[in-house]
């Protein structure tokens, strides 16, 4: 979505609490913590979430502010910042115990969607834990955007064999956005956990 303003969302979100779900797999985890990485991490906010409970933190993003003000918020945390964008982050097998892709995936075809996810998949250690939300075909956005990807609830599943689905939730309802932008959304968000 190349009229997306990411500066005005990484300023309007920069606020907001850490995500549930990434709080609820921080706790299924345990005591048990090392790398984690934050895919499209805006402001920051979760990288420095995941910092103060003990991870070592790679966290990017491809616009310039959110990767300033990613950097000023976990300033002095174990976070390191990159611009960079996500289909040329290279992702290393059994390296991550924690990954979070929160709706950047959607911004990308379902084809660049697709390998990203199958890395996410090879990149977690046995036990990793996937947080992540992704845009449905329902979603108001999916009738005028050939350029992002739209899942399913199955299709997730199936592309990804070797994770367990601890949590997965399917949200639509006409509501405001982040900054304000009132549209039908259909959400699909959980946390997974990798099986093998």
């Amino acid at each position: 979505m190349s009229n997306w303003d990411w500066d005005k969302f990484t300023q309007t979100t920069k606020n907001r609490q850490p995500i549930n779900l990434l709080v609820e797999a921080v706790k299924i985890l345990g005591f048990s913590r090392g790398l984690a990485l934050d895919l499209g991490c805006g402001a920051g906010v979760d990288a420095k979430y995941l910092a103060e409970n003990g991870f070592e933190v790679e966290a990017f993003d491809l616009n310039e502010s959110s990767v300033e003000e990613t950097k000023k918020l976990c300033s002095g945390l174990s976070v390191s910042v990159i611009q960079k964008n996500v289909v040329d982050y290279n992702i290393v097998p059994n390296t991550y115990k924690l990954i979070i892709a929160w709706n950047i995936l959607s911004f990308l075809t379902k084809d660049e969607s697709r390998k990203i996810l199958l890395d996410i998949q090879e990149g977690l250690t046995k036990d990793g834990i996937f947080v992540f939300s992704f845009f449905g075909p329902e979603d108001d956005w999916a009738k005028n955007h050939s350029e992002m990807s739209f899942w399913t609830k199955d299709e997730l599943k199936n592309l990804l064999p070797k994770m367990n689905f601890i949590k997965l939730s399917e949200e639509k309802q006409k509501k405001p956005g982040a900054m304000g932008q009132v549209k039908f959304w259909h959400l699909i968000q959980g946390i997974s956990q990798r099986k093998v």
